[in-house]
């Protein structure tokens, strides 16, 4: 009779409570290493449609400058609006930053709050002490693909004067060029 005992198995096989912790343990790893986030969010509008591209590169937390058709925006705070007007010489729209905003290719408004977020970045950076959180000079840009490259110029050059030397366009993935 004890040979037919020992042929039984125990209530208690089976999955143990041990194997299920490193069951879950190797899931919730694994999620955890394949869950991706975009940093860079796009709110579509009218005034803002961004420009299709066949870039593979994804997008890294940086200063957003947002250029629509209507404004100019940075990290959600309103800068300053762009003038519209009509060409004399086609009658079609024209875009421009106003003049009473500018000294040059500098534009005044955008210029300070630039520096302000530049400055700020240097003090986060030294006060981490690590290379990781040091102030690289990473600006996204969100410009509208019907901007006028005179408008995405002076956007460009006060970012560089405000010691923003980076630029990384925000495209929509999906453009075959």
């Amino acid at each position: 009779m004890g040979r037919k005992n020992s042929r039984r198995q125990s209530p208690d096989a089976g999955l143990t409570i041990t194997s299920m912790m490193d069951m879950m343990t190797i899931i919730l790893v694994f999620l955890l290493k394949s869950y991706q986030t975009d940093d860079v969010s796009v709110a579509p509008s009218e005034d803002l449609q961004i420009p299709l591209s066949s870039a593979e590169k994804t997008p890294k937390l940086a200063v957003n400058v947002v250029v629509s058709r209507k404004d100019i925006v940075v990290d959600g705070v309103f800068v300053l609006d762009i003038e519209r007007g009509i060409s004399d010489d086609t009658g079609e729209e024209e875009l421009s930053i106003p003049a009473d905003e500018k000294r040059g290719q500098l534009i005044s408004k955008l210029f300070d709050v630039l520096l302000e977020k530049a400055q700020t970045a240097k003090d986060i950076g030294a006060r981490a002490g690590t290379d990781e959180m040091d102030f690289k000079g990473e600006i996204l840009l969100q410009v509208d693909k019907r901007m006028p490259f005179s408008v995405v110029r002076e956007v460009m050059f006060t970012a560089g004067q405000a010691q923003f030397g980076n630029f990384r366009f925000v495209v929509i993935k999906g453009g075959s060029g």
